[in-house]
């Protein structure tokens, strides 16, 4: 029995979060209060086998549910190409077309399955299968407390060194609530085919996904379809790489585009490129545009170029709209669908609600630690309003230019400078439509174990949504050995709308205390 203890692996982390302050909106200002602590526990055990859970004890949560107890739970087999795991998992066929299941536990997002994977390989073939339940819950639209059973798989095979090609099948059986309270059933069928080529400084990859849904209580079915499609070139000193979308899963007129009750919408387990660039930068990562993968066309554009060794520029260009547009009619209140011929490519018209954003950084090292990244983004977003035309849509443009400056004084001693300004016009701020923001940053490291950083931000808006023009946060960490990290922070946080991977959330100022505590064992 010892020995068989002696060859127990264990792995440990803990998260320990808490926070003590106010939320507030304009002039209403709440008590906020929220404690998280995680701890994730994985044992690699004799006979190739883990087993893994998490404790969670959340609540109440900053974002999300309140939750107590063990939140996930797995056991898992690997030896040679087989891989086995029964329990919770995440999980990504092809690009996530019609299957990617993740977790960003800041924005309250998670799509993990809990039933079983498996995948193996033979020679040039992989095969995968996945089957189980997801309890879907969002943390913004509160009618999405929906419930999916799957059941699905994926080929990958390697038809020579340079070229896969893949396919995919999801049949998805969904519960999704309804306003009166009631669960609507439906049946999705989702198949996908996917190429990809890589050759040297060449890689192109190419995917089609389909999503057809059937409503027997309505007795109504719908279909709707994806591609996305990227190339990439690279050689010593030049890369570039072209990313195009033509999402149309659920094209609908304006009366159900923001129905999120309806069977036939995109599936919160899908989760294919979003096709723009993703910002480290304060008031670039505040996006303003949210990708519709119901109905939205667009590309990409990145390249980046290396001057000399100490010089690097990178430009990025993307564009989108939707497909077609819907008109009014004002005699029956009902909305005709206008296809435009060209609709496999974005538009610039107000109408179809582009968005374009164009950014441009460089990066200079002076030396292997001293480095500055300067840049500039210019975007705007136009949301139509179909209802009184272009003179109601709302319409925002934003010029951003970040500055980041790094150097370290000493072995002991180094700094990080970060400024951000941004310019902004939106129509609908009436009282004023033009205004700056300003971010300003510094962060200092000392014998590589403590922290010191101080965030302040001010706007000349008048009219912010938190009834405030500045904001200042200090923050204070240390590096206890290794991983295990120790923060807490003061202050007042701005707050709005945040990104990633195309999710978005809207997170409320806060005006408070936050604990942070990490450990790895």
């Amino acid at each position: 029995m010892a020995n068989l203890f002696a060859q127990i692996r264990p792995s440990i982390s803990n998260l320990l979060r808490y926070g003590n302050g106010e939320q507030s909106v304009g002039n209403l200002t709440n008590n906020f209060q929220y404690f998280e602590n995680l701890t994730d526990v994985r044992l690699a055990l004799p006979e190739n086998l883990d087993i893994g859970f998490r404790f969670l004890y959340d609540d109440p949560p900053e974002v999300g549910d309140s939750f107590k107890g063990i939140k996930r739970r797995f056991v898992e087999y690997t030896k040679d190409n087989l891989n086995v795991r029964i329990g919770n998992s995440s999980e990504l066929y092809g690009r996530g077309m019609v299957l990617n299941l993740f977790e960003n536990r800041g924005l309250a997002y998670d799509t993990w399955i809990d039933g079983i994977k498996a995948s193996y390989k033979i020679d040039n073939l992989k095969a995968s299968l996945i089957a189980g339940s997801i309890d879907f819950r969002d943390s913004i639209t509160v009618t999405r407390f929906e419930n999916y059973k799957l059941r699905g798989g994926n080929l990958e095979y390697e038809i020579a060194e340079p070229l896969k090609i893949g396919a995919s099948f999801i049949s998805a059986q969904s519960s999704i609530p309804q306003i009166d309270k009631t669960k609507l059933s439906a049946k999705s069928e989702l198949p996908e085919i996917y190429f990809d080529f890589n050759h040297e400084q060449f890689n192109w990859f190419l995917s089609w996904a389909s999503k057809w849904t059937n409503t027997e209580k309505l007795k109504t079915s719908s279909r709707g379809n994806g591609l996305y499609s990227s190339f990439s070139f690279a050689e010593e000193s030049f890369g570039i790489t072209i990313d195009y979308k033509n999402y149309n899963f659920d094209l609908q007129d304006p009366y159900l585009q923001n129905d999120e009750t309806r069977t036939t919408k995109f599936l919160p387990f899908q989760n294919p490129p979003i096709v723009m660039k993703e910002h480290s930068y304060v008031f670039l990562s505040r996006s303003l545009h949210e990708v519709d993968f119901n109905d939205e066309v667009g590309f990409q554009v990145d390249a980046n170029y290396a001057i000399n060794e100490d010089f690097n520029l990178n430009l990025n260009f993307s564009f989108a709209s939707k497909h077609n547009f819907y008109s009014l009619s004002q005699t029956t209140f009902l909305f005709d669908e206008e296809k435009r011929s060209s609709n496999f490519l974005p538009s610039s018209e107000d109408k179809y609600s582009p968005y374009r954003e164009i950014f441009l950084e460089g990066e200079y090292y002076f030396d292997l630690s001293t480095s500055i990244r300067l840049g500039i983004a210019q975007r705007e977003k136009t949301i139509y309003n179909y209802f009184t035309g272009s003179a109601g849509s709302h319409i925002i443009k934003s010029v951003v230019v970040p500055l980041q400056f790094s150097h370290p004084f000493s072995n002991n001693f180094s700094a990080l400078f970060q400024y951000e300004f941004e310019s902004v016009n939106d129509n609908y701020n009436n009282e004023q439509p033009n205004f700056n923001n300003h971010f300003i940053s510094l962060l200092t490291s000392i014998y590589r174990k403590a922290t010191l950083g101080i965030r302040y931000e001010f706007t000349t808006n008048d009219f912010d949504i938190s009834n405030r023009t500045d904001w200042l946060v200090t923050e204070l960490g240390y590096r206890i050995s290794g991983a295990n990290l120790i923060s807490v922070s003061y202050g007042r946080e701005r707050g709005g709308q945040v990104c990633s991977n195309g999710i978005c959330r809207y997170l409320l100022p806060f005006k408070g205390f936050k604990f942070n505590l990490q450990t790895n064992l």
